[in-house]
């Protein structure tokens, strides 16, 4: 087919997609892109607009749970950034978000007990300034990078004193935690040390102070500020609603359609349809979701970008037994200990170490006086979400006890606990994306490519796909979720203009 007759044939399409007055739009998922989308294209008047929601719930991993006397966030939690942050626009003339001081918990060694606080400062500094270096052209791994160029800096500056050097040593496994929990990956192995990601300007942990992050979610919806103007989203969200199959070439009236089928048989036909499952679904998923298949360059997105998961539990104490200055707690092991898989009986055991030893910190919540979190991170997390909450409990004292992180005769045992599972949720799969080794190869960006919509003919917009990992320089994050949101909305409103 010549040039010529495609752009005819594009031009017979918007004008039929232009002659719809108001065409029917499908959104698969109702977490921050399919509820961006679905008010961008409220806000312009396609009211013909369902969203399948597999959850019982709306948010995506935006999961704000009420604890104690407020909200925590077992998904997204911080608005990171001011600048070039949708999120933070959204909001910022409401008084939503308070920027906490970002420093780092309190550091514990399991050989030489609590770290003096100028260096773990030091040693912090170091990490950080390794971390955010530009990293362009780099073919290694980020592990491979900030190994390197940790061990080099911590063998010249501490070179004649063997106390602050070993201990250096020691913290480059704690680094590796800290980059997981920034990337969601199990092995900073497989993230790539060349990054396309733009980190929005500003504090990166401006806090909803217990409001939680569901707060985004009726900013988009136009709940809040004033309930009374809302968009009728609601209405237009169906729970329980798990897609099975996506097919977008169906033909209705000699027009193209898209039929999404769901798990318990209901099907709906709509002029487009915009995908924002997770890419951990897409890999689950991708050979039996979508017909016909993908094309290649779609799959191999699919496949090469990276997406793994964190571990967060909240525990809840009857009392507050730290102080109102408590910066949390981070722990490091020495290679002795790091190797011993009976040192604390319960619970997962993998290459001879426990999955006790795979916890990053325990932080205070904002907002939330009797509430601590604990993060975990690596390639325990799997078998983490699946340990029972009294075996969770019993670790987290077993830490206090065993780093002496306070007075033993403080501690209090929490009460409860409430934790995700995103890994093991079918309808997740894992937290956020990242860029992997083998996602960088090739000319053209990977999340970019897995944004481009798909259709039977050039200018048919049956297929489009929104959700962070489809955002080529904001992917894992909140504010490139919405952003991808708007974009395919934006797509669709350019076509019936």
């Amino acid at each position: 087919m010549t040039n010529i007759h495609l752009r005819l044939l594009s031009l017979l399409l918007l004008t039929h997609f232009a002659n719809c007055r108001n065409p029917s739009v499908v959104i698969v998922g109702a977490g921050a892109a399919g509820i961006a989308a679905a008010s961008r294209l409220l806000e312009n008047g396609i009211t013909n607009v369902t969203i399948l929601e597999a959850e019982d719930r709306i948010g995506g991993r935006i999961h704000s749970v009420k604890f104690d006397d407020n909200y925590v966030d077992l998904g997204a939690e911080w608005c990171h950034g001011q600048e070039n942050n949708v999120v933070y626009n959204l909001v910022k003339n409401f008084n939503l978000l308070k920027p906490i001081r970002e420093t780092f918990p309190n550091l514990f060694h399991s050989k030489a007990n609590a770290i003096d606080v100028s260096f773990k400062n030091e040693l912090f500094g170091i990490f950080l300034n390794i971390y955010n270096e530009d990293r362009a052209g780099s073919n290694y791994s980020l592990g491979e990078y900030i190994n390197k160029r940790f061990n080099d800096t911590v063998e010249k500056l501490w070179s004649s004193n063997s106390s602050k050097l070993n201990i250096a040593r020691d913290a480059i496994e704690l680094f590796e935690k800290w980059v997981l929990s920034y990337e969601g990956a199990f092995s900073w192995y497989s993230i790539a040390a060349e990054s396309d990601f733009v980190e929005s300007e500003g504090n990166q942990q401006l806090s909803w102070m217990g409001r939680g992050y569901k707060t985004i979610l009726d900013v988009l919806m136009k709940k809040y500020p004033d309930l009374e103007n809302s968009l009728p989203i609601d209405d237009k969200i169906l729970l329980n609603k798990e897609v099975q199959q996506i097919i977008w070439n169906v033909s209705v009236d000699d027009q193209t359609k898209v039929s999404v089928i769901c798990s318990d048989e209901s099907n709906f036909t709509a002029d487009h349809v915009i995908l924002t499952v997770s890419l951990g679904v897409l890999k689950e998923r991708y050979k039996t979701l979508i017909v016909p298949s993908l094309p290649e360059d779609k799959v191999r997105a699919i496949e090469d970008l990276g997406f793994d998961a964190v571990f967060k539990v909240f525990f809840r104490f009857t009392n507050r037994w730290w102080s109102d200055t408590f910066e949390g707690y981070t722990f490091m092991w020495s290679p002795h200990d790091l190797e011993k898989p009976d040192m604390f009986f319960e619970g997962p055991v993998k290459n001879e170490k426990s999955w006790i030893t795979s916890i990053l910190a325990i932080f205070p919540v904002p907002g939330n006086n009797n509430v601590l979190e604990a993060w975990f991170t690596g390639e325990f997390v799997p078998e983490i979400e699946l340990c029972s909450n009294e075996t969770l409990i019993n670790g987290f004292m077993y830490l206090m006890s065993r780093f002496d992180v306070c007075d033993f005769r403080d501690l209090i045992r929490p009460e409860s606990l409430i934790r995700d599972t995103w890994y093991s949720n079918p309808h997740f799969k894992g937290t956020y994306s990242y860029q992997t080794v083998k996602s960088r190869v090739g000319d053209r960006s990977k999340a970019f490519v897995l944004s481009e919509p798909l259709g039977p003919h050039p200018g048919n917009l049956s297929l489009l796909f929104a959700g962070e990992a489809t955002h080529p320089t904001q992917f894992s994050t909140v504010h490139g979720a919405i952003d991808s949101g708007f974009r395919e909305a934006d797509r669709l409103l350019k076509i019936y203009k």
